[in-house]
């Protein structure tokens, strides 16, 4: 391990998982728990969904322990975050009763310090968990699988679990395509960058009734989108005006009507596309790029 790589003590360790659905949350928490057990402790993976639906909001849930296991709830005050979607951190509190001194894995191209926290100091450990998909190609209905990356980067920050033990359970798991899913782990493991970043070690304001104010990591995790749904998409749509000719088959044949017309003239409701890239698909001009969706 380098120098600041972390190894995780304790004798019982909690792990929140933040993604959307298609992303591999669940399956990356299952493993997870599958590689705990064969390294001889007491492991639980719990999923949460939301809407039950490609790109809307999950959560996952592992406990892995010395000691028997007995709590069947979720997670609200982990040891450490795993976030899949580059975007999450920009529109949910994904650190929200993340313990301090804890851990944060996230799916960033950008520097562990570039994260703001109310914990006092976390480590933070980032890695492009969408290039290494892509690269491998690991992508299914357009959405990048970014899990199994994020599991080696993970393990490059908990040395209780051996990578080589990981790579057993994915090799069953993904039997059909699983050079690629091995890869892709070894990968995230070998590209984490990994620091210790402070934080402002100041709770964030909650709300209370009467006169007591209480001062607590409250959590609470997301149960789905209300309104907004921007943060399902992980590639945007990006129309070219000089090549377009207000042809409308966009507009046509948009599923959720994110795109508004004005006469001949359309232009796109990124508060609303979920990124299904369809209207780039039926442009007869190829006037509508794709690129990879940034915090708006």
């Amino acid at each position: 391990m380098q120098e600041d790589d972390e190894v995780v003590e304790g004798v019982r360790w909690e792990i929140r998982f933040h993604g959307r659905g298609g992303q591999g949350a669940v399956t990356a928490s299952l493993l997870l728990a599958e590689a705990a057990f064969r390294c001889g402790y007491y492991s639980q993976s719990i999923p949460f969904f939301g809407a039950e639906r490609r790109g809307a909001p999950v959560l996952a849930f592992t406990r892995i322990s010395e000691e028997e296991v007995l709590e069947r709830s979720q997670i609200y005050s982990p040891d450490c975050v795993i976030v899949l979607d580059p975007v999450l951190p920009g529109t949910v509190d994904v650190f929200s009763g993340l313990k301090n001194g804890g851990i944060a894995v996230i799916n960033t191209a950008d520097a562990p310090e570039k994260f703001e926290f109310h914990q006092n100091a976390l480590t933070i450990c980032t890695v492009d968990a969408v290039d290494i998909a892509i690269r491998n190609n690991l992508v299914v209905s357009g959405t990048p699988v970014v899990n199994i990356p994020l599991l080696g980067a993970f393990l490059r920050v908990f040395s209780r679990i051996p990578p080589e033990i990981t790579e057993d359970v994915v090799r069953e798991r993904f039997r059909r395509n699983w050079k690629a899913n091995v890869r892709a782990m070894w990968e995230g493991y070998e590209n984490a960058v990994v620091r210790k970043v402070r934080g402002s070690g100041k709770m964030m304001d909650r709300e209370s009734k009467g006169s007591i104010a209480v001062r607590i990591p409250v959590s609470k995790p997301v149960k789905g989108v209300a309104g907004r749904t921007l943060i399902w998409r992980d590639f945007v749509p990006e129309i070219d005006f000089s090549r377009c000719t207000g042809c409308l088959n966009c507009w046509l044949h948009c599923p959720e009507s994110a795109i508004l017309r004005d006469g001949r003239e359309v232009r796109i409701d990124y508060d609303f596309c979920k990124g299904c890239l369809v209207c780039s698909s039926v442009c007869p001009k190829t006037a509508i790029s794709v690129a990879r969706e940034v915090i708006r």
